[in-house]
């Protein structure tokens, strides 16, 4: 039998030689990012409900600061957001925000499972609830140079068949941060300052509170975003049962 990680690789080098046999986009409904400039080059102008979104790249290279975007935007809109993390390494009380703000803690659920291997089916279960509008599975980061050696395993494609069947039952944004062999959307990350889409100057210079971060959209398509990034030492409270050092992808696993 063929290795799925083989597999995977040969269908995003197809995608890149030829967008064409990307997957169609699905009819349904879409929501925003959070981040203008990246709605307006995604194929429907958001992500879409009912189908997985696959959000891959290295560590650092701003996965996270999208991601924390796009929950701040769902939950000031009153949309229940559940993360599911594998690694254990998000600081939960980063994500929550000042008081008041995105609807209170009731709005956000940190699921971590005793290891990886059940947080597939944390997702199930919390896909399965219809309780919550937006659902992350956090996997882990991709190698530097591409798909082997990633620190998180992706999904296999049967349980992605079952993840994709209950997120469209419940018409959730569903994101899964690693390999999706059914994603209806791929976004790459990649740290570091590119020229944006249409040519002219790099995004910059790096401003407080604001993080430039490169996007590739399914096959090719790419733009270089700025997206709110909340800085270390704003002033928010800190869990002390929890040191600042285990903070998002920056402390212990």
């Amino acid at each position: 039998m063929p290795d799925p990680a083989v597999l995977r690789e040969l269908e995003r080098r197809l995608e890149e030689l030829d967008p064409s046999r990307a997957r169609p986009p699905a009819a349904g409904p879409t929501v925003s990012t959070g981040v203008a400039l990246l709605d307006e080059i995604l194929p429907r102008g958001g992500l879409p409900r009912g189908e997985p979104v696959e959000w891959l790249g290295p560590r650092s290279c701003g996965k996270t600061a999208l991601l924390r975007t796009l929950v701040r935007r769902r939950r000031a809109e009153g949309e229940p957001v559940a993360l599911v993390d594998a690694g254990r390494t998000l600081f939960a009380p980063d994500w929550v925000g000042p008081e008041g703000e995105g609807g209170g803690e009731e709005t956000l659920w940190v699921v971590r499972p005793p290891s990886g291997k059940e947080a597939a089916w944390c997702a199930d279960l919390l896909l399965r609830s219809g309780g919550f509008g937006t659902v992350a599975l956090l996997l882990g980061d991709e190698a530097p140079g591409g798909g082997r050696g990633r620190t998180g395993p992706g999904l296999r494609r049967s349980v992605a068949v079952r993840l994709q069947r209950l997120a469209e039952e419940a018409g959730a944004v569903f994101v899964v941060e690693g390999a999706s062999p059914l994603a209806a959307l791929r976004l790459r990350f990649r740290s570091g300052r590119v020229e944006p889409v249409g040519g002219g100057a790099p995004f910059g210079p790096f401003l407080p509170g604001v993080r430039p971060v490169w996007v590739r959209v399914g096959g090719g398509r790419r733009a270089e975003v700025p997206v709110l990034c909340p800085e270390p030492g704003d002033g928010r409270p800190r869990s002390r049962r929890e040191p600042a050092a285990a903070r998002d992808r920056k402390g212990r696993r």
